[in-house]
């Protein structure tokens, strides 16, 4: 017990008081003589021992009355455990969890309106004077300054949900600093939050003894919510009259099994798909979708399914930019290769050219999604640092090897690469025995694996070596072992090797029906585009593929909304973005919270829209996994967080429960009760005594 005020029992010598009116009030007796005094000195015998020890407790009623009053005024506190120093000024932040996951319910309405009343008793506890810091997840500027009790009222009531999320952890750090940086004598430190598991991470929970933090968890009476967790596309390139499969997958967190759960595509504003999953508890499903591209440039599109009271996840946007051309350019070393022509000359996508290796112009590089290396004898210094650089840029290399080549210019260029090496040429013929279907080549190519499919015989090719530093992909691997169509991943690009030429003489592999895939899905995966979806929230970089990677000096502009595939004229949807960092090749927008609505958006440079871009709220808010008060109490236990502590029962005022563990249990009200208790035994005694007195008169004879 500690005694807040100690200088009040001073008036403990007030006991003194009652003492010496003991000693001092004797009652002196006169003997009167009877002639039969036998009964009356039992009588009087028993009334000078009742009448002592009722002047002794009187006594002690008087005394007690005296020491209780006495600590009632010195303030004893019996301290918790945590308590902080029970006298200055009082510093407190308070963080209000406003994510998503906060539009739960827990029978008394949103989790976030909860966690505003609380906040409000949090502050009623406290004295005008003291100086009071609120935050939320969107951790904005304006809230790392002190704020009055007034003030900070009316900041509990402006809050609303924000699609931001912070891991708690951070937060508490974040307060920690911030109230290091006042001067008051005590610090207290609240986080009032729904928990979630996914945003947590105690194990970095800062553990300060200066600032005693509590926990209020507020809980949800029930936990369901189903929501758009990704898609994928089945091509990376998509071209006007495609058609386009979108995977979809769907997540259920409740504890019940859904039927029929309908999702729906939209695409540039309009419903493209329909579908309808059966999601178990706790599980998810995959819903299949599919459309045909018309003519539009950019498709903005949206899946989207039903669901309450969790909405925000209830959507997924992602952007396809349709691609009108890849470049492909062959540099022959031989005659023209019809079956090259043949295959990328006659489609639409494809923008294929060739030029001869003596007449090649080095810039036609940087303009070309792929380039192909037919048979080229030898490869110069400057040719193999071109090539070097171009494939670490992002692009796509395909190299066919002839039968009449500077093996030693080849190697030391594919060394550059970390790719294998040439070999002696074998001679004999072999047949190919195995393709790796999985390889992203072949994504989507066959409905199934079959044994019987027909593969390549080779008369005449160069054996790949491996080496310690070589690192490949067999794709095509024949019969002996050799590989004969491999890849390098080398910088952002990719080297393919074709260990023969690609003609009749010296294989049956251009005739097949595994060559156009093989050589076209080069070309098809040689294009680098944007992601379909982003994450707000994630301070990573967005790539931006496309006319604007180059973009000079324009700026670059987001248009907010685009409806039919139109993009918006009033200038008030623009929001500039400077941060955009360039390096050779490419550039990357930093995004840095500066937009905080997901959606469909569409970048532009002057007015002409450049590239689709779609973001979308992080996921983890939709994982419905909290930590309950028991689970936060075990949390404390497993760190040792000793400055932790939960409120015990978050459905009561927090303002008694607050002062007690700020000052601990305050015990003047105890002591000013029994105060007047014993004054009311003292009258109770000096009253019997009296009715005695009188009655032992009454009965003398």
């Amino acid at each position: 017990m500690i005694l807040t005020a100690p200088l009040f029992l001073i008036g403990l010598v007030a006991i003194a008081i009652p003492v010496v009116v003991h000693l001092f009030n004797f009652r002196r007796y006169k003997r009167v003589y009877f002639s039969n005094v036998d009964r009356l000195e039992q009588i009087q015998s028993e009334t000078r021992r009742q009448a002592t020890l009722r002047q002794l407790l009187i006594l002690a009623a008087r005394i007690l009355a005296i020491v209780f009053l006495a600590l009632a005024f010195a303030r004893p506190v019996i301290p918790n455990g945590n308590s902080a120093a029970l006298v200055g000024s009082n510093d407190v932040s308070m963080f209000i969890d406003n994510s998503f996951s906060m539009e739960n319910t827990d029978g008394n309405g949103l989790l976030l309106d909860r966690a505003k009343e609380k906040a409000r008793e949090i502050v009623a506890a406290y004295s005008p004077s003291d100086r009071f810091q609120l935050i939320t997840n969107d951790m904005e500027g304006r809230q790392f300054h002190w704020l009055s009790k007034e003030e900070v009222l009316k900041e509990i009531d402006a809050v609303a949900v924000s699609s931001a999320s912070v891991r708690l952890a951070d937060v508490a750090a974040r307060q920690l600093d911030f109230l290091h940086g006042g001067n008051a004598n005590n610090r207290f430190a609240y986080i009032l939050s729904d928990f979630q598991s996914s945003v947590a991470g105690f194990s970095d929970f800062p553990a300060d003894s200066s600032v005693l933090f509590t926990l209020v968890p507020l809980e949800a009476t029930e936990i369901n919510n189903v929501y758009v967790d990704s898609i994928s596309l089945d091509a990376p390139v998509y071209h006007e009259g495609g058609s386009v499969g979108v995977s979809v997958i769907l997540r259920n967190e409740g504890d019940d099994d859904l039927e029929k759960v309908p999702v729906t595509l939209y695409v540039n504003g309009r419903q493209r798909a329909l579908a309808a999953v059966d999601i178990p508890a706790r599980g998810d499903a995959k819903a299949e979708m599919h459309f045909t591209i018309g003519p539009e440039a950019i498709l903005n599109c949206c899946v989207m399914t039903t669901d309450y009271p969790v909405t925000f996840d209830d959507s997924f946007f992602f952007t396809i930019n349709v691609y009108r051309s890849i470049n492909v350019l062959a540099i022959e070393g031989a005659a023209n290769n019809e079956f090259l022509a043949r295959l990328y000359g006659g489609d639409s996508l494809v923008s294929y050219s060739a030029v001869g290796v003596n007449n090649l112009d080095y810039r036609l590089l940087s303009a070309s999604d792929m380039v192909l290396l037919d048979e080229v004898p030898t490869i110069t210094t400057g040719m193999a640092q071109t090539l070097q650089t171009y494939v670490e840029d992002g692009g796509t290399l395909v190299v066919v090897l002839g039968d009449d080549l500077d093996e030693a210019s080849y190697n030391s260029t594919l060394q550059l690469f970390s790719a294998p090496l040439l070999g002696g040429v074998n001679a004999g013929k072999v047949s190919a025995n195995a393709v790796d279907f999985d390889n992203r080549l072949y994504r989507n190519v066959f409905s199934a694996k079959s044994d019987d499919m027909e593969l390549p015989t080779v008369t005449g090719y160069r054996r790949l070596q491996p080496h310690a530093a070589a690192s490949h992909e067999a794709i095509i691997t024949l019969a002996n072992g050799d590989a004969y169509v491999s890849a390098t991943s080398y910088g952002k690009g990719r080297l393919y090797l074709i260990a023969s030429p690609l003609r009749e003489a010296h294989t049956d592999f251009v005739r097949q029906a595994l060559f156009v895939p093989t050589l076209y899905n080069m070309a098809l995966y040689s294009v680098h585009m944007n992601a379909p979806a982003s994450f707000l929230g994630q301070d990573e970089p967005i790539e931006l593929i496309g006319a604007y990677e180059g973009g000079g000096g324009s700026s670059l502009r987001i248009v907010s909304e685009a409806v039919g595939g139109h993009l918006a004229t009033d200038s008030a949807a623009y929001e500039e973005i400077p941060d955009i960092r360039r390096t050779a090749g490419s550039a990357v927008l930093m995004l840095h919270e500066s937009l905080k609505k997901a959606g469909n958006y569409i970048l532009q440079t002057d007015n002409y829209a450049e590239e689709g871009l779609s973001l979308n709220y992080s996921r983890l808010e939709s994982q419905m996994s909290f930590l309950g008060r028991n689970a936060l109490n075990q949390m404390i236990k497993d760190y040792n967080l000793r400055n932790c502590s939960v409120v015990r029962n978050v459905d009561k005022p927090l303002d008694k429960y607050l002062k007690e563990q700020m000052e601990g249990r305050r015990l003047w009200r105890w002591c000013l009760a029994l105060c007047l208790l014993m004054l009311l035994a003292e009258i109770l005694l000096i009253k019997q005594g009296s009715f005695r007195h009188r009655q032992n008169k009454q009965g003398t004879p």
